[in-house]
C-alpha cells in the first residue's frame, strides 16, 4: 500500500474507530441511566456488536497505529500494529507513561498536546514528532489526536499516528543538499538565478546576492541590475540578453558591476534556456564572481607577450597520486620547473625528495597525515631538475574519495620556490654578515675608548691598593683596630667588584653573539654605556646632563647592541662638538614614554650642541659607507639603525636651530607592560 493510501486508509480506519468509541459510549451511557440492555431492539443490538467487532478488527489490524491515552498521559491501549512499528508489544506499552516512546525535549510538547485536545474535546488536532523505537532508532510520525468522553463521562485520548519517516528523511536530505549547494556556491563564489523572460520574474540565490551586494529582502528586478552593470557594459549586456530571448538559445558573457561604495566588480552569468510548463522561455544560470581572477590578469597580462612569458616560465604543476601516494598524473607543463612527467609518475613524494633521510621527522609527520587521509598545506622539500640541480618545492594537497567514500587518492599543486628559499638564505648570511660587521665595530670602539677602559679600572684598582694599605696598617697596631681593618678590606671588595662590571662590560662588548632579547630597564643601559666613556668625555671637556624619568616600562632587546648604539651616538657627539669654543660643551640624554601611532613607546635622545648638518647629510647619514670625517668608514650609524630597527624600532636625527643636532630612538615597550 501506497503512503497516500495508507494515509487515507488511516484517515476512514480513524473514523470508525472513533464511531466505535462513540458507540461504545452511548451503550454505556445508557447503562448509567439504569437502561436495561432488553430495552434496547434487538436489531439495534446486533448493529451495536457489529459496530464494535468493526471498531475491534480495525484497531488491531489497520496499518495506522493507534494510542489511547487517559489525562495523566497513561497508555491505556494501543493496537498491535502501533506497538509493532515501535519494536514492543502491546502489552509492554500499556500502563506505562505514553512520554516513554519520546525524545526528552520533546515531553513539554507531548504534555500540551495532550491538554489542548482534553480542553477542547471532539477537536481533532494534528502534529509532527519523534518517537524513539526500543532499540533506539527514530521514528517520525504525524499524529491526529481527539479527546473523547467514555460512558462514564470520563475524558480519553485517541491519536492514530502516521509513519512520515521516508518523507522527514527526504526533507532533511534535500535541506542539507540546500545547504551543502549554499557552501559550495559561497566558497566558489558562484550564485544561481532564475529569469522568466516574459514577465520579467528573477529569483536569486543567497550567493547572487551578496554578490550583486542586495539585502536578501529586496526583490530583484531588470532596472535594478542595469544600475548595478558598469554604464559601459550595459549596453553589451542588454544586446547579449536581448538575443537569447529572440533566438531562444543559451547565453555567456562578463560584465562589470559598480558597487555602492564605487568599486569595481567583474562577474561571468551563464543561463541556458528553457521552456517553462506554460512553453515560455526561461532562462536558468549561474553568475560567477571573476574579479580575483580579472584582477590576476591585469597584474600578469600587461601584454600578449608578457602572458606568453609568463605562461612559458610558470612553476606552478597540478599532481594526483593514487591510494598508495604515487604519483599517477602530472600536469604537462610541468617540466618547465624541471619536473618532466615521465620521471615521477609511478614514485612517492619522498621518493623524489633528496632530503627524505636528513629531515627524518618532517617525512614521518607527513606521511602520517597522508595515512589519515587529511588535507596538507605548504609542505616545503627539495627536489632536482632535470640537470640535477637542487630545488625547493612547496606542495599541498586534497584526499578525494569515490560516491562509496573509499579512498582514492589525493589532489594538490605543486610551486617552484627555490627563488624565495635562496632570498631567505641570502638574508640569513646578509645578517651574520651585519652582525660581523657590528662585531667589529664594537672592538674597533674598544679600541678608541682604550684610556677610558684604562682610567675605568685604575681608579677601582688604586683604591683597592690604597685600602689594602690602609688595612695592613690596622692590623699592625698594637693592639689590631680589627674594626678599621675589616671596612678597609670592605672596601677593597667593592673596589674590586667596580673593576670587575668595567671588565665585564668590556667584554661583553667585544664578545661576538646573537642577538638575545631579554626585558630591560633603559637607564641601566644608558648608565652602563656612559660608565664605558666617562674618561672621553672629561678628555673632550664635555658635560652629560642625564634625564631619565624613574617610572619607565621595561623594553625588550639586547643589552650590548643598544649600549653599542647609545656609545656609538656619544662619540659622534664628542666629535661634533670638538671645535666650540664659544660655549659650553654639553651632551643630553633623556628618555621617557610617548605615545608613537596609537601606542605607547620607549622614547631615547641623544643631543649634542656641535655643529649640525646639512639637508643633504641628513638624507644620506644613515647611508652604508657614507661619512664626513677624513678617516671614518661611513658604517657606524648604519649599524646604529640597522640594530635599532631589528627591536621593532625607529632611529632618526634631527638638526637644532642654533646648532647641534639630536638623534631620537623609538623603541616599543615590553608586552606585559602595555597589556
Amino acid at each position: 500500500m501506497m503512503p497516500g493510501q495508507i494515509a487515507k486508509f488511516g484517515s476512514t480506519a480513524a473514523q470508525l474507530v472513533f464511531g466505535g468509541i462513540a458507540a461504545l459510549r452511548s451503550l454505556r451511557g445508557d447503562t448509567t441511566k439504569k437502561r436495561r440492555v432488553e430495552e434496547v431492539p434487538r436489531q439495534d443490538e446486533t448493529d451495536l456488536r457489529e459496530a464494535v467487532k468493526q471498531w475491534r478488527e480495525v484497531f488491531e489490524h489497520n496499518p495506522v497505529m493507534y494510542f489511547m491515552v487517559d489525562p495523566a498521559g497513561t497508555v491505556v491501549n494501543v493496537n498491535t500494529f502501533g506497538a509493532e512499528q515501535l519494536g514492543y508489544t502491546a502489552a509492554e506499552l500499556i500502563g506505562q507513561s505514553v512520554l516513554g516512546v519520546f525524545f526528552e525535549e520533546d515531553h513539554d510538547f507531548v504534555r500540551r498536546c495532550v491538554a489542548v485536545c482534553l480542553e477542547t474535546v471532539e477537536q481533532s488536532h494534528t502534529w509532527e514528532i519523534r518517537k524513539i523505537r526500543k532499540d533506539g532508532s527514530i521514528l517520525w510520525v504525524r499524529e491526529n489526536a481527539k479527546a473523547m468522553l467514555r460512558g462514564d463521562g470520563a475524558p480519553i485520548v485517541l491519536v492514530a499516528c502516521e509513519n512520515i519517516t521516508e518523507r522527514k528523511e527526504a526533507e532533511n536530505a534535500l535541506r542539507q543538499s540546500e545547504a551543502y549547494l549554499a557552501q559550495a556556491q559561497e566558497l566558489s563564489h558562484t550564485g544561481s538565478f532564475g529569469w522568466k523572460a516574459a514577465t520579467g520574474e528573477i529569483t536569486w540565490s543567497k550567493e547572487t546576492y551578496r554578490i550583486f551586494e542586495c539585502d536578501e529582502g529586496t526583490k530583484p528586478a531588470i532596472p535594478f541590475m542595469l544600475q548595478r552593470i558598469h554604464p559601459e557594459d550595459r549596453l553589451a549586456v542588454q544586446r547579449t540578453t536581448g538575443r537569447a530571448v529572440r533566438e531562444r538559445q543559451d547565453y555567456d558573457h562578463e560584465y562589470r558591476l559598480v558597487m555602492p561604495d564605487g568599486s569595481v566588480k567583474h562577474v561571468r552569468a551563464v543561463a541556458r534556456a528553457i521552456r517553462d510548463a506554460r512553453g515560455g522561455m526561461e532562462f536558468v544560470g549561474s553568475v560567477t564572481d571573476i574579479t580575483a581572477t580579472k584582477e590576476a590578469e591585469r597584474r600578469f597580462r600587461d601584454s600578449e607577450q608578457r602572458f606568453r612569458d609568463y605562461a612559458e616560465t610558470a612553476s606552478d604543476w597540478f599532481w594526483e597520486t593514487g591510494p598508495d601516494h604515487r604519483v599517477t598524473q602530472i600536469s604537462e607543463h610541468s617540466d618547465s620547473a624541471g619536473m618532466a612527467p615521465s620521471g615521477v609518475v609511478g614514485l612517492t613524494r619522498w621518493d623524489i625528495a633528496p632530503d627524505a633521510d636528513l629531515e627524518p621527522e618532517k617525512w614521518r609527520q607527513h606521511r602520517a597525515a597522508l595515512d589519515a587521509h587529511v588535507p596538507f598545506r605548504d609542505l616545503v622539500y627539495r627536489s632536482r631538475d632535470r640537470n640535477g640541480h637542487a630545488i625547493y618545492v612547496r606542495t599541498s594537497g586534497k584526499p578525494f574519495f569515490d560516491t562509496n567514500g573509499e579512498f582514492l587518492g589525493y589532489r594538490g599543486v605543486c610551486t617552484d620556490v627555490t627563488a624565495a628559499i635562496r632570498a631567505d638564505q641570502a638574508e640569513e648570511a646578509l645578517r651574520k654578515a651585519q652582525a660581523e660587521l657590528a662585531h667589529v665595530t664594537r672592538v674597533t670602539t674598544l679600541g678608541e675608548l682604550t684610556a677610558s677602559i684604562a682610567h675605568e679600572i685604575n681608579q677601582p684598582l688604586a683604591a683597592v691598593i690604597a685600602n689594602a694599605d690602609a688595612c695592613i696598617s690596622w692590623l699592625g697596631r698594637d693592639p689590631p683596630d680589627l674594626t678599621a681593618a675589616r671596612r678597609s678590606v670592605q672596601w677593597v671588595i667593592e673596589d674590586g667588584n667596580r673593576a670587575g662590571d668595567v671588565i665585564r662590560r668590556v667584554r661583553a662588548l667585544a664578545r661576538k653573539s646573537d642577538i638575545e632579547m631579554v626585558p630591560l630597564d633603559i637607564n641601566s643601559v644608558v648608565r652602563e654605556a656612559m660608565a664605558l666613556v666617562q674618561r672621553e668625555l672629561a678628555t673632550h671637556a664635555v658635560s652629560v646632563r642625564l634625564e631619565l624619568s624613574s617610572a619607565l616600562h621595561r623594553i625588550s632587546g639586547d643589552r650590548i647592541q643598544l649600549q653599542q648604539v647609545l656609545i656609538n651616538l656619544v662619540m659622534n657627539g664628542i666629535e661634533a662638538m670638538e671645535s666650540v669654543t664659544d660655549k659650553p660643551r654639553e651632551l643630553a640624554i633623556r628618555a621617557d614614554e610617548a605615545d608613537e601611532d596609537g601606542a605607547r613607546h620607549l622614547l631615547l635622545t641623544v643631543t649634542d650642541c656641535g655643529v649640525g648638518f646639512s639637508g643633504e647629510t641628513a638624507q644620506r647619514m644613515f647611508t652604508p659607507f657614507f661619512t664626513t670625517k677624513s678617516g671614518g668608514l661611513g658604517m657606524g650609524l648604519s649599524i646604529c639603525r640597522s640594530i635599532v630597527e631589528a627591536h621593532g624600532g625607529r632611529l632618526s636625527a634631527f638638526a637644532d636651530q642654533g646648532g647641534g643636532a639630536t638623534f631620537q630612538i623609538i623603541l616599543p615597550l615590553c608586552e606585559e607592560a602595555v597589556s
